[in-house]
């Protein structure tokens, strides 16, 4: 496994940056990203296809499902480290997490390929820092994946 996604459908959300910048979506998605050390160019251009390419958006509550290029919708990028966590007796430990430097390298090459989408906002979160992060959904409505 090169990296996990949790994809989380929203009718809105707030990103609050270390520097006090807020970033804001609307209707679209939020994607959490975890990079572990085995991953790559190969597997970040899989994560892209499958967050451009799945059915998970709604133009509207209600609608049939369709991709968030198909619904104009917006991204949120938020890289979360904590969901290569591993339990560890009582604690969570990260051992198999992709060191900052690289986790940082293709955090920018998965945010770069989701920002060429026609028709789609893309906020990126800032990597390797704490964010604090609102958001309104229409359900829980959370979706993982492993590539």
């Amino acid at each position: 496994m090169a990296l996990r996604l949790l994809i989380q459908q929203c009718i809105s959300a707030r990103l609050k940056l270390p520097s006090y910048q807020e970033l804001e979506i609307g209707r679209g998605v939020i994607v959490f990203i975890c990079f572990f050390k085995d991953a790559n160019e190969e597997a970040v251009k899989k994560a892209y296809k499958l967050v451009s390419q799945i059915k998970l958006s709604e133009k509207e509550e209600g609608d049939k499902r369709g991709s968030v290029v198909e619904t104009a919708g917006e991204i949120m990028i938020i890289p979360q480290a904590t969901l290569g966590g591993k339990l560890k007796g009582s604690s969570v430990q990260y051992h198999n997490n992709i060191p900052p430097e690289q986790g940082r390298v293709l955090y920018d090459i998965f945010c770069n390929e989701l920002e060429t989408l026609e028709g789609v906002t893309v906020r990126r979160g800032e990597y390797g820092a704490r964010q604090v992060l609102s958001m309104e959904t229409n359900g829980p409505y959370s979706h993982c994946f492993d590539i």
